[in-house]
């Protein structure tokens, strides 16, 4: 006999938003990006971590809610063999004493329509420092199987050196190489797990 799936309901209002039905979603890889803007010299570098994992755990209010992922710092890619390599070295990420970037929720908070903050602990070479994200609810509904699903985005500013990532060089012109700022900037695809 074959299995039918209860179809999906609407999720509660809040704040004139629908949001997801609670439970456990976990982050669509294929779906979702990881991404990093930094500065080199006077152009901007664009990059992303190919390999992670996530769960959110929905709440029946946002504030209930909690985001807990893990991301493999030797799948960095910027699209350039040689920068990667530097990147992944004890200079940056030192990717053999130091193989795992996590990020764990600590408050969600609603600022309004369809944005929030979101409060968390990031750690980078084992040095875990709070960091802020703003972010951007972009709707949910039912996916392909259909089980709920919902999509979002984040972003935010660090400066690497408070993770312990000081490299830089001095360029002839004045400043520096490679710049202290990095833009984190996340677009997220969950799916609800039964």
């Amino acid at each position: 006999m074959k299995e039918t799936k209860e179809p999906v309901t609407q999720g509660p209002g809040y704040d004139g938003v629908s949001i997801p039905p609670a439970g456990t979603y976990e982050l669509d890889v294929a779906h979702t990006v990881v991404g990093f803007v930094a500065r080199h010299m006077l152009s901007k570098v664009r990059g992303q971590f190919t390999e992670f994992t996530g769960t959110i755990e929905v709440g029946e209010s946002p504030e209930d809610s909690r985001v807990d992922v893990e991301i493999k710092a030797g799948s960095i890619t910027t699209h350039t063999e040689k920068r990667d390599e530097h990147l992944t070295s004890g200079d940056f990420l030192e990717i053999e004493k130091h193989p795992l970037l996590t990020f764990k929720s600590t408050a969600v908070r609603p600022t309004g329509g369809t944005s929030f903050e979101l409060d968390g602990d990031l750690t980078i070479k084992d040095i875990t420092r709070p960091v802020t994200l703003a972010g951007e609810f972009l709707g949910w509904g039912p996916d392909m199987e259909g089980e709920a699903m919902f999509a979002a985005s984040a972003k935010t500013t660090i400066d690497r050196e408070d993770w312990d990532m000081t490299w830089n060089m001095a360029v002839e012109t004045g400043g520096f190489l490679v710049g202290k700022r990095v833009d984190l900037e996340i677009e997220v695809e969950a799916h609800r797990v039964r």
